[in-house]
C-alpha cells in the first residue's frame, strides 16, 4: 500500500494545476470581456487626474511649473 501516497500526492498536484489553470482563465477572461468598461474608467481618472492637477491653485505644480499629473510613462515614474 505504500504506492498510495504517491497517488493521493499526484492527484493533489494536478488538482493544484487544474485550480490555477481556472483562476488564470477567468482573470482573463474578466480583463476582456470588461476591456471596454476598463478603459474608460481608465481614461476618466486620468482626465480627472488632470483637470484637477489644472484646475488647482498650483499646489500640485513645481516651482519651474512642471506639472505633478499622474504619467503613463515607466520612464518618467522612475526618474527620481
Amino acid at each position: 500500500m505504500s504506492g498510495g501516497g504517491g497517488r493521493a500526492r499526484q492527484n493533489a498536484m494536478r488538482s493544484g494545476l487544474v485550480v490555477l489553470g481556472a483562476v488564470a482563465f477567468g482573470y482573463l477572461s474578466f480583463r476582456i470581456g470588461f476591456k471596454p468598461y476598463l478603459d474608460r474608467a481608465q481614461e476618466a481618472m486620468d482626465s480627472s487626474a488632470t483637470v484637477t492637477a489644472t484646475d488647482d491653485s498650483g499646489d500640485d505644480r513645481l516651482e519651474g511649473g512642471a506639472n505633478l499629473a499622474p504619467s503613463k510613462d515607466p520612464a518618467v515614474v522612475l526618474s527620481d
